[in-house]
C-alpha cells in the first residue's frame, strides 16, 4: 500500500454550537462545529472528519488547508453551500459522491453513484497483482480489469506497469466514460483500451491471451444487502453489489471462462468477501486449467483476494 499523507489530529475548535444555530456562524472553525454535532446526531460515526472533508470541498481547498483557516469568516454563500452538503450526509449520502472524489493508491478518482466507492481493501488487489507480475519478471504484461467501475485498479496499475498493456471492460458507456477521464487525469488513458460489455464478453478469447485477468466482481449475498450500513444500500449501485446467489454467481462465470483468457502461467486475481474463500476455491477446482494458489488477506486480516493460476493443458 502506498503511503498516505498523514493529517493532524482534528481541529481546536471551540465550545459546542446548538446544531440548528447556523445563523450565527462566523468562522471556519464555528461551521465545523456546527456541521460535526448536526452529524453527529443522525449518528455518523466519522462526524468530524465528514464536516471537515465536507467544507474543504465547499471552500475548494485541502483539509490540510483548514488549519490555517480556523479564523477566517465564511460567507453567507458558503454557510449555504455547506449546509446543503451536510444535509445531503445526514441523509446518509456517502462522502464521496457529495464531493465527487475518492482517493486510492495515493491517486485521486471521479466516482458518481454509478460506480463503486473505491475501497482501501481493493489495495491488497493491486499489491497483489503487482507483486506476481514482478516475481515473473514480465516486462510488458497484458492485463484486463473486469468491471473496471472508475477505473481504480486499471488505472493504479498503469501508473505502476509503464509498459502494460491494459484492456478495462464494463456494461455501460457511461461508466466507461467516467473510468476515461480518471485515466486520463493520471496521463495513463493512452495506454488502456476500454471496452464495453460484461465481464470478458467485449474481448475475444485465445492469442494473443493476458498474463493477469484482474477484478472486484460483486459478491454480496442479496439476502446481506439490506443489512449493510445506509451509506451502501441506498446510495451505491445494486449491480456493483449483488453477486446473486450466495454472492458467488460471478465467480463460477469467471472461473468457467478465463482459461480460455490466460496465457499458461497466467493469474486470475479476485477480490472475494468475507467468509467466501472456501466457497470460491471449491469452484475454482471444477476448473482443471485453474490451480488455486493462495488466498491474501485485507488490514483488517479478512480473506480479500484469491489467486488462481491457469495450468498448462495438459499436466502429468
Amino acid at each position: 500500500m502506498k503511503n498516505i499523507q498523514t493529517l493532524p489530529t482534528p481541529l481546536a475548535i471551540p465550545p459546542r454550537l446548538q446544531p440548528d444555530s447556523l445563523a450565527c456562524v462566523e468562522t471556519v472553525a464555528q461551521l465545523v462545529t456546527w456541521a460535526e454535532d448536526r452529524l453527529r446526531t443522525c449518528g455518523i460515526d466519522t462526524s468530524r472528519l465528514d464536516a471537515e472533508v465536507l467544507l474543504a470541498h465547499t471552500l475548494h481547498i485541502s483539509r490540510a488547508c483548514l488549519y490555517t483557516r480556523l479564523q477566517e469568516m465564511v460567507s453567507d454563500s458558503q454557510k449555504n453551500d455547506f449546509q446543503r452538503c451536510v444535509v445531503r450526509r445526514t441523509r446518509r449520502e456517502p462522502v464521496a459522491y457529495i464531493t465527487g472524489r475518492q482517493e486510492f493508491w495515493s491517486l485521486e478518482f471521479q466516482v458518481n453513484p454509478r460506480v463503486l466507492i473505491p475501497r482501501p481493501d481493493t489495495e491488497v488487489l493491486v499489491e497483489t497483482a503487482l507483486r506476481l507480475l514482478t516475481a515473473s519478471r514480465i516486462t510488458a504484461p497484458r492485463i484486463l480489469d473486469m468491471g473496471t467501475g472508475s477505473g481504480c485498479i486499471a488505472v493504479a496499475l498503469a501508473t505502476e506497469l509503464p509498459h502494460a498493456h491494459i484492456w478495462a471492460v464494463d456494461r455501460t458507456r457511461a461508466i466507461l466514460s467516467l473510468a476515461q477521464k480518471n485515466a486520463h487525469t493520471h496521463q495513463v488513458g493512452h495506454r488502456i483500451t476500454f471496452a464495453c460489455g460484461d465481464l470478458l464478453a467485449p474481448v475475444s478469447p485465445g492469442p494473443p491471451f493476458f498474463d493477469l485477468l484482474v477484478t472486484n466482481p460483486p459478491y454480496i449475498d442479496p439476502q446481506v444487502l439490506d443489512t449493510l450500513q445506509p451509506e451502501v444500500r441506498a446510495w451505491e449501485p445494486r449491480a456493483a453489489l449483488d453477486g446473486g446467489a450466495d454472492g458467488l454467481d460471478f465467480y463460477g462465470r469467471l472461473l468457467y471462462d478465463s482459461p480460455d483468457y490466460l496465457r499458461p502461467g497466467g493469474w486470475l486475481v479476485a477480490e472475494i468477501g468475507e467468509r467466501q474463500k472456501d466457497a470460491v476455491v471449491r469452484l475454482g477446482q471444477t476448473q482443471r486449467p485453474l490451480r488455486f494458489q493462495m488466498c491474501r488477506p485485507d488490514y483488517a486480516g479478512r480473506d480479500r483476494v484469491v489467486v488462481f493460476q491457469r495450468t498448462a493443458d495438459v499436466e502429468p
